[in-house]
């Protein structure tokens, strides 16, 4: 009976190992936490922190010092070239506000400090003709060369070119005044009186042309009176030159209006470019400028009723112009290019003095004349 009796001993209380339990549940989960980020947070961020800048892109190579040196040189010789331009537009400029024919010396300026050539600067040697040559006579057309110029009718470009070119010549008188001229008879070269500057009959003035192939000393024979432009302005200077070397032009009326007009001569705004005028300036006598031509139409015939015709046209003159021929189509001088008028809205009017009026002067100048009175056709 013993044996079946309970026992009386008080139960052990649980709440130590729950206790424990949870304490240790929250170890394993703070070391799985640990564990975790040590294995794969930390990396992460470390790499993210951590990671070191790219390295700066390599310097560019420096400028070869040679190159440098080469690349100066030329912008010092292209701000040269820059300034030669600027100044040959200043004289350019300079030289459209002039008058036809102010030219000092070949180059159409003077340098500073220079003075007028003194009479006698020119060669002395009157010309290069062949020993005994004379001044041909006076050219009379006749009925037969009439007939033959007549039915000679317009040249072609390449024949007018080549006549201009054999008859037309620059000329400097001995005051280093120039301007251009041509031939009316193998001896004989009319120009305009402003061209020779003072020079009186008797004086000296230079002749040459590229087809001339050297200077020749001419005299001046004959003169009109200094006056305004409208009013007589021609000189003729006789100078011997060998046979057949020159083609004189022949003379004819004024074309009517709409007439397609060349004018031939020197002008310094063209010839500034012409490495013969340099050498021409340094003296030598053999270079001569090519001559200019430009081609227009006649605009106008003025002062008819006076007998002192002028031809108002649009072939392009300029400084050095002056004394040029102005020849219609059939290749006859129509007019002597003179002078230009300009305004201050910067037109420009292109003047040559008529053919008749030349032709009266020459033959009251007992001179010279081949006068061609049939038309252009």
């Amino acid at each position: 009976m013993a044996e079946n009796q309970p026992t009386n001993e008080p139960s052990k209380p649980r709440w130590p190992l729950i206790l424990g339990a949870l304490v240790g549940g929250f170890l394993l989960i703070a070391a799985g936490l640990a564990l975790g980020w040590y294995l794969f947070y930390r990396p992460i961020v470390n790499v993210a922190v951590q990671l070191p800048a790219p390295p700066p892109p390599p310097a560019p190579p420096g400028p070869d010092a040679a190159q440098v040196k080469a690349l100066e040189e030329q912008i010092e010789k292209q701000k040269a070239a820059n300034k030669q331009v600027e100044d040959q537009i200043a004289l350019l400029k300079e030289r459209l506000r002039a008058d036809v024919c102010t030219l000092k010396d070949p180059t159409g300026k003077t340098p500073p400090g220079s003075t007028p050539a003194p009479a006698g600067a020119l060669p002395e040697r009157k010309s290069e003709a062949i020993p005994g040559a004379v001044p041909g006579p006076a050219v009379v057309p006749t009925v037969a060369s009439a007939a033959a110029a007549a039915k000679a009718g317009k040249m072609n470009a390449a024949d007018l070119a080549a006549a201009l070119e054999q008859a037309t010549v620059l000329v400097i008188s001995e005051r280093g005044d120039s301007g251009t001229g041509f031939f009316v008879a193998p001896n004989f070269v009319i120009t305009n009186r402003h061209v020779i500057g003072r020079t009186a009959p008797g004086g000296e003035a230079l002749v040459l042309s590229k087809h001339l192939k050297t200077g020749y000393v001419g005299t001046v024979v004959a003169t009109s009176q200094p006056g305004q432009a409208t009013q007589a302005d021609f000189a003729v200077i006789q100078v011997d030159v060998p046979p057949g070397t020159a083609r004189p032009l022949p003379i004819a009326a004024e074309p009517s209006a709409l007439s397609e007009v060349v004018a031939a001569g020197y002008p310094a705004i063209a010839i500034a470019q012409d490495r013969n005028l340099r050498r021409l300036a340094a003296g030598d006598l053999k270079a001569s400028p090519q001559v200019v031509l430009t081609k227009g139409t006649v605009s106008v015939v003025q002062n008819k009723e006076r007998n002192a015709p002028i031809i108002l046209h649009s072939a392009d003159i300029s400084a050095g112009n002056s004394g040029g021929p102005l020849v219609d189509a059939c290749g006859r001088a129509v007019g002597i290019n003179t002078f230009i008028a300009t305004n201050q809205q910067a037109t420009k009017a292109n003047y040559a003095l008529g053919g008749t009026w030349l032709a009266a002067f020459l033959r009251a100048a007992s001179k010279p004349v081949d006068w061609r009175a049939d038309a252009c056709i």
